[in-house]
């Protein structure tokens, strides 16, 4: 098998269906452009986690085999002997009775390593497997669930619950596209878990209370196209299929430098081709929008350290009336190449940007935000910071604070009183010149000025 570019998928589910809402998408235009039929599309670079095309990637699904993430994640995070034997309990094989499941058919009293396990649940998809690491992490089931709700709240997925750690359907059993992207993003940061989802075929080894078992990743039941395709491209890829979902993927995919997560959900069984063979639309819409991604899209700079893209009125400086905006550094984002790149615009983000400064400022100090539009949607935000040193006059800044002080309300009452006051005393001493004045007026005639007359 030729594995010329490295293409990892994850894991496949199915989803409820709920009534349509499109999302706005970071390239709105491409869903337009190629032909797709799931009902829910999230495609990020992983780079930054940034969107690249969404359609209803916040609409809640039953997440089926999504759930084994989250499952796999907090076996990784609490078992780091991965030869640990675990035995296979009674209770772990009784609760999916009867239902019918993706199983590796494991027995009560059989051992098997944490490893093992792992792979049985990641690489064919085995719910027996789910239920023995609960038990195995957490005690028992229940307490385990309670564990990987805990667990997606604190990474911040907010419209995630589970019930089970297997995914079989349950009407409080839910999730989004955008909060599997940012669980499997985090899952991604275990190597153990990247290389056993790019695995096709592993072998369970025997021991003395198990047998050999081989485990077969589902890419090897898909349909010749697709599968070559995957083939070509891929190092793994895992699916599920539930009653209440449709059928979905996810998958990480590198090429050329470039990657990107894409969580597909709810896409129909359709004949896209010639031959009377269905398809699964949640692989081809994965391979269409990796294939346009991978021609269309390139990482260019769009703003460049130095340039300004703006300014904000300043005052308290003698220097300069304003504060002129700049990138915090280089920025490059991720737009169109070709047909539609003069589409690609950089604008200030009006709302983040105050109405006027006060100097003093410092180069580099963070004062707003800007966007780069590409065909009036945006795709990516930066940073602008002020490009120079501004110091701060201090006969303004004096000027300033007695402004500022006499327009408060204490102050003016303060003043009101020693106006008030001012007022007071200058009215007795008014009154009392005048009473003054008056004695001075009136004057008691004696015998010697009478006399003088």
């Amino acid at each position: 098998m030729k594995k010329a570019i490295i293409f990892v998928c994850l894991v496949t589910i199915i989803l409820t269906s709920f009534p349509v809402m499109v999302s706005n998408a970071a390239f709105k235009g491409v869903l337009e452009k190629v032909k797709t039929h799931a009902d829910i599309i999230l495609m990020v670079n992983l780079e930054d986690g940034n969107s690249i095309i969404e359609k209803n990637a916040d609409k809640k699904s039953m997440p089926a085999s999504f759930v084994k993430i989250t499952t796999a994640i907090l076996v990784l995070e609490n078992c780091p002997d991965l030869e640990e034997p675990v035995t296979v309990s009674t209770n772990a094989v009784r609760v999916l009775a009867n239902t019918y499941s993706s199983v590796a058919n494991l027995k009560p009293g059989e051992i098997l390593s944490v490893q093992d396990l792992l792979y049985s649940l990641l690489v064919s998809s085995a719910n027996d497997a789910a239920t023995v690491l609960a038990e195995h992490v957490a005690g028992d089931i229940e307490s385990f669930v309670g564990l990987m709700n805990e667990k997606v709240r604190a990474l911040g997925c907010e419209s995630t619950n589970f019930i089970n750690p297997h995914g079989l359907d349950n009407p409080e059993q839910y999730t989004t596209a955008r909060d599997m992207v940012t669980i499997v993003r985090h899952a991604l940061t275990f190597p153990l878990f990247e290389e056993i989802t790019s695995t096709f075929r592993y072998t369970v080894p025997a021991t003395n209370k198990s047998r050999e078992r081989k485990l077969i990743s589902t890419v090897s039941f898909m349909n010749p196209g697709i599968k070559d395709y995957y083939y070509e491209y891929a190092t793994g890829i895992k699916t599920g299929t539930t009653t209440g979902a449709g059928r979905c993927v996810v998958s990480k995919a590198s090429k050329d430098g470039y990657s990107y997560l894409i969580v597909v959900m709810n896409a129909p069984m359709v004949n896209i081709d010639s031959d009377p063979i269905l398809e699964n639309t949640a692989f081809t819409d994965s391979k269409a929008l990796f294939e346009w991604t991978f021609k269309n899209i390139r990482l260019r700079t769009v703003a460049e350290a130095g340039r300004v893209v703006g300014e904000v009125p300043l005052k308290l400086s003698l220097k300069t009336d304003h504060v002129q905006l700049v990138p915090e550094k280089e920025f490059a984002a991720l737009v169109p190449i070709g047909e539609g790149a003069e589409s690609v615009l950089v604008e200030i983000v009006p709302e983040s940007i105050p109405e006027k400064l006060e100097a003093p400022v410092k180069k580099g100090q963070i004062i707003g935000k800007a966007r780069v539009l590409y065909a009036e949607e945006e795709v990516a935000i930066f940073n602008l910071v002020a490009n120079e040193d501004i110091d701060r006059s201090f006969l303004l800044y004096l000027g300033s604070l007695i402004k500022k002080l006499a327009s408060t309300f204490v102050f003016r009452l303060i003043m009101l009183i020693v106006a008030l006051c001012t007022g007071f005393f200058s009215l007795l001493l008014f009154l009392r010149w005048r009473n003054k004045k008056k004695r001075r007026k009136i004057r008691v005639l004696t015998y010697r000025d009478i006399s003088r007359k």
